[in-house]
């Protein structure tokens, strides 16, 4: 079935031509809320719009109400199973090999792709991506990252999750968290008939609702082997979103805890996907930088003040963890939204901490290397470099570099068997290779640059942290409704980068900037983060126009 947009005075709409095979498509009748409406034509068609319009306004309710700490309290956490973290991958490789793992065929994906393209993408996106990622309509030239928006993990994922409410148009369905961080595409899914596992104030969450026969999703960035270890308690279909190169960092962590190392990982012990990870690891030890990996790395060498030491790392580390006898043998691990370069240095640094403490003949029995890395972080943050005339500058490290002095002549195995995946090229394939554009049209100068994304998103705050690092006025936005909510249409509602996600996602802490389009000709950069489809940027780049070149 093919759909296209249709314009309304309201919001897009999604049609299917009646001559067309019928298609379950993504929903169900049963499943359909008041505000997706189907109807059924003679010829058996399928036709249904989507308010999108009113999907961005539950996106923003859900943002006000998230937060109710009377809705919380209401709710109450619900008691994982522990599963021994000395037979996680046993245990995933029995659930997975279950008849509560439900896998999708190769072509169900296949088609669910090309579906959720036709319902994500934006002839103006792909025109400007065709163009050479420029393109100028009246007094506008758009410049377009040439790196942007859906990864193909996230890709990946929200097809998995339209294709299960297809597949299971009867069942409830659950997500254990958001599909990705994007709160419109995750408004869609409730739209579709999904529900989301509440969260409960303190962090935990309440499973109460979860029934035997149910369908649960698992997202993006993965869910905790406690957490899978319930939900095959409940017998529940289980769908496995989770990015395959986050099941390689998992992969990774199993063969760290089999050698007896300490599992270090380089990410943000908050965020969703870290607490999946940690969840398969014996011991470990989150840091979220450099400047912590080299407190580390310093305390592995020479020592220090353990107290100081579990007091700065309290959140961070594993129950029961000795830094004196944990740290003498370690392996690296990431968080796959972090940066490549970051981590590949982290992963560098204690590879020379072990050779200088033990020596290279040992190396062998205190550290292993890893081959984790995804670059699509890298990739979009190199992009908007590129966009402003710039380059990305790798990370330093003082003690990394006194240890490479006394080391000449030590290959290392860290980076040495990186199996990297060019997300970029995953791009060209699912979006089409874009064209060169003309040297004479590329701009010199960027006036501004619009990030899109949702305020929660970690990728897309670091492109604005860019815009800022280069100059560039940076408006940081999570849908085309933000602009003209101040006194004119020529104004934009932001999030500064020193507002927080969790405000920003409460509605709090937002800036209207108003005449933020200056007069006469501009060139605009744009780019998004990679849990944003291109039809929200898209949609931007449309109000844009239609206030610069209509007014």
């Amino acid at each position: 079935m093919a759909l296209n947009f249709v314009a309304t005075p309201t919001a897009p709409r999604l049609a299917a031509s009646p001559s067309t095979a019928p298609s379950a498509q993504f929903l169900a009748q049963a499943a359909v809320p008041a505000d997706v409406r189907v109807a059924t034509g003679s010829s058996g068609g399928v036709a249904f719009s989507v308010a999108f319009a009113a999907g961005v306004a539950m996106a923003a309710s859900q943002r006000r109400t998230r937060g109710s700490r009377a809705a919380r309290a209401a709710q109450t956490t619900t008691v994982l199973p522990t599963v021994d973290r000395n037979a996680t991958k046993e245990f995933r490789r029995d659930l997975q090999r279950s008849e509560n793992y439900h896998k999708f065929g190769k072509s169900q994906m296949d088609n669910a792709r090309k579906e959720l393209m036709s319902v994500s993408g934006s002839e103006l996106v792909t025109k400007l991506r065709k163009n050479g990622f420029r393109l100028t309509v009246g007094d506008v030239t758009f410049v377009l990252a040439d790196s942007y928006g859906f990864c193909w993990g996230v890709e990946r994922a929200v097809a998995m999750a339209y294709e299960a409410r297809n597949f299971f148009p009867d069942k409830n369905i659950w997500c254990t968290n958001e599909i990705i961080h994007n709160p419109s595409v995750n408004a869609k899914l409730q739209s579709m008939g999904m529900k989301f596992i509440p969260t409960v104030e303190g962090g935990g969450k309440d499973f109460s609702g979860v029934q035997k026969g149910d369908v649960v999703l698992l997202p993006a960035f993965g869910a905790s082997i406690d957490e899978m270890a319930l939900l095959k308690s409940r017998s529940v279909q289980i769908v496995d979103t989770t990015c395959p190169w986050v099941s390689k960092v998992w992969n990774s962590v199993e063969k760290t805890k089999e050698k007896g190392h300490t599992n270090i990982i380089h990410g943000k012990y908050s965020h969703e996907e870290t607490i999946a990870t940690k969840s398969f690891a014996d011991k470990y030890l989150i840091v979220k930088d450099m400047t912590e990996a080299e407190y580390v790395a310093d305390y592995i060498l020479h020592g220090g003040d353990k107290q100081a030491f579990m007091q700065k790392f309290a959140k961070a580390i594993s129950p029961g963890f000795d830094p004196d006898a944990d740290l003498l043998k370690v392996g690296v691990a990431n968080q796959t939204t972090m940066l490549k370069g970051e981590t590949e240095l982290i992963g560098k640094l204690f590879e020379r901490v072990m050779i200088k403490k033990f020596g290279p003949q040992d190396i062998d029995q205190h550290f292993v290397s890893f081959n984790t890395i995804c670059d699509a972080t890298q990739e979009r943050q190199d992009a908007m470099y590129k966009m402003f005339g710039a380059e990305y500058e790798a990370p330093k490290s003082k003690l990394y570099a006194d240890l490479e002095g006394e080391q000449v002549g030590v290959e290392l195995r860290s980076g040495s068997r990186q199996e990297k995946l060019s997300s970029k090229l995953v791009e060209d394939l699912t979006r089409g290779a874009a064209e060169e554009a003309a040297q004479a049209e590329k701009p010199s100068k960027v006036d501004l640059c619009i990030v899109v994304g949702g305020f929660n998103s970690s990728n897309t705050t670091h492109l604005l942290e860019i815009a800022e690092e280069e100059g560039v006025p940076g408006y940081h936005i999570d849908t085309a409704e933000r602009l003209g909510r101040g006194s004119s249409p020529n104004s934009i509602e932001h999030k500064p980068l020193s507002t927080t996600p969790a405000d920003a996602m409460q509605e709090r802490g937002l800036v209207v900037k108003e005449g933020f389009l200056p007069e006469g000709h501009i060139t605009v950069g744009v780019t998004s983060g990679a849990s944003t489809p291109d039809a929200q940027v898209g949609e931007v780049l449309e109000k844009i126009l239609q206030w610069k070149n209509g007014k």
